[in-house]
């Protein structure tokens, strides 16, 4: 079944080229193509420290550094070819390889992570694009999730249309992927969760008088054994009063082969009084756990996104100080309190958070992010700290 799937794409992929070459005439050929195309080299230097309160956990330490080199074609016929290299290596003899497991910064043993993250080929034409190989997504259930070193990247047939005003439709078909932060140097088939014939798709967003709505759908191919579908949707509206002030809604839920589908809702509502955002959040969720396929967007997950939540009730207030332009400091306190249930962990704790950017020039930025997360004391999960410093350089 997928090769028939990519079968089809591969059709519709030469009708787009073909298409292509029939419009005005692109000054490359393909040689030439590829001696004027660009190299790009995004590095991060990553030091993460996970520590908990029980002396019989270990702690979680990594120092290692890394990012992504690509390189991507110019056009020939509105056509491009892209490859990308990951990578996150353990820097000097800091930290142990042993810690370093436990930090998605280093692989599950704490070797280094090496691999081609993307590879793919991109064609664009009259607003159609059709992007087949390796690459990085960003939807709301399945996005690049790039809260490490590396992103998540897929093995997927992608078709998105832009012919509209302020809309992008988008369809596609996923067969792997690289999994959370990319950590494992391999692109592994889950069909514990998807099946053995991936995942399909649809998503679209626009924005209709100011008012930005999203939405998504996606389905396993067959019988996972687990999950049928998981679906998403959203709206952001503008308030007329102060500055720049809005309220969002939120809903999703994760469909299972066996058991009570779950539902998620949330609402966030903000504004910004001079150098300062201030937002309020509420997320509830019931019936079952609510999962995505890997990405993180209930308004009171500030930096976990395992995509893993018991049906709770969570709220919280952000705050977002900018000192000046190319700095920020958030501030962010949760309180999830989880129900308890024959099939759930109970994760009842508060979460307070902080993150802060400084641009340093237009190649570099350093980052800086602490969290506490305190478990009540009947919850099945142990309290723990994160600590992360990222040092970003362009090139």
């Amino acid at each position: 079944m997928k090769s028939k799937i990519y079968s089809v794409m591969t059709l519709t992929l030469a009708s787009l080229i073909a298409n292509a070459a029939d419009e005005e005439p692109n000054n490359y050929s393909f040689s030439e193509a590829l001696q004027n195309g660009e190299t790009t080299i995004s590095t991060r230097t990553f030091y993460f420290n996970r520590s908990f309160d029980k002396p019989e956990t270990d702690d979680a330490e990594a120092l290692t550094i890394g990012g992504i080199m690509k390189y991507e074609s110019a056009n020939f016929s509105n056509t491009k070819l892209g490859f990308a290299y990951y990578g996150s290596h353990r820097l000097f003899d800091i930290t142990n390889r042993d810690q370093g497991g436990g930090t998605s910064i280093l692989q599950s043993d704490g070797e280094d992570i090496a691999f081609l993250g993307e590879a793919y080929i991109d064609v664009n034409a009259e607003g159609h694009q059709l992007q087949i190989g390796r690459q990085r997504l960003s939807t709301p259930l399945m996005g690049d999730h790039d809260i490490r070193l590396l992103p998540s990247s897929y093995e997927a047939a992608i078709y998105r249309y832009k012919g509209l005003k302020d809309t992008t439709l988008e369809a596609g078909y996923v067969s792997r992927y690289s999994g959370f932060t990319s950590k494992l140097s391999s692109f592994d088939e889950q069909t514990a969760k998807w099946g053995t014939d991936g995942l399909v798709y649809i998503f679209a967003e626009t924005d209709l008088a100011s008012i930005a709505l999203r939405g998504q759908f996606v389905t396993t191919r067959e019988d996972s054994g687990t999950f049928k579908n998981y679906k998403y949707a959203d709206v952001k509206v503008p308030i007329g009063i102060g500055q720049e002030s809005y309220i969002k809604g939120q809903y999703g839920g994760t469909g299972y082969e066996v058991g009570d589908s779950s539902k998620m809702f949330g609402v966030k509502a903000g504004t910004s009084i001079g150098p300062l955002d201030i937002a309020v959040l509420y997320n509830k969720i019931k019936d079952n756990k609510f999962k995505t396929v890997e990405a993180a967007p209930m308004y009171t997950d500030w930096q976990q996104g395992y995509a893993n939540y018991e049906p709770s009730d969570a709220k919280g207030v952000q705050l977002i100080y900018h000192p000046a332009e190319n700095a920020s400091i958030k501030l962010g306190f949760v309180d999830i309190e989880s129900e308890e249930g024959d099939t759930f962990n109970t994760d009842t704790f508060t979460e307070t958070y902080l993150d802060a950017k400084y641009k340093i020039n237009e190649v570099s930025k350093l980052r800086v992010r602490y969290s506490i997360k305190d478990q009540d004391d009947n919850s099945d999960k142990e309290d723990r700290n994160d600590f992360r410093i990222i040092y970003y350089y362009n090139f």
